[in-house]
């Protein structure tokens, strides 16, 4: 009885263990600013900095892969804006710009790469 329970919490934990993880590189660049609390409101742009004037602050490179069984699919929108938004925060930013994002598939494995930079409005401390 103890080996099928051992068996089970096995094979539980390698489920749990390979539905989805995140690896993300974070490089400070200029000034450092106060962090902020990592559900903080962050602006999302695509390729084009905000209308505003804004100094780079950092540099974001985020790997993040779900098993689509297990966890469900690895999209920007979802996934990765809720990993930037964690990193970003911690930078204390006020915006991301997503330079580039790959989204793709291996198996039942599904995979997004996000290469971001982020910011932080100018007059705003």
């Amino acid at each position: 009885m103890k080996r099928a329970a051992f068996t089970v919490g096995c094979f539980l934990f390698v489920c749990f263990a390979s539905s989805g993880c995140a690896t993300t590189k974070v490089e400070r660049l200029g000034a450092v600013y106060t962090p902020k609390p990592s559900n903080c409101e962050i602006a999302f742009y695509k390729r084009t900095g905000p209308e505003r004037e804004f100094e780079v602050i950092g540099k974001i490179e985020s790997h993040i892969k779900r098993d689509f069984f297990l966890g469900g699919v690895a999209g920007l929108e979802d996934e990765g804006y809720k990993e930037l938004r964690k990193k970003a925060c911690g930078l204390g930013g006020d915006a991301v710009v997503i330079d580039d994002h790959v989204e793709t598939w291996s198996g039942e494995m599904t995979y997004l790469h996000v290469w971001a930079t982020v910011v932080k409005f100018k007059g705003k401390r």
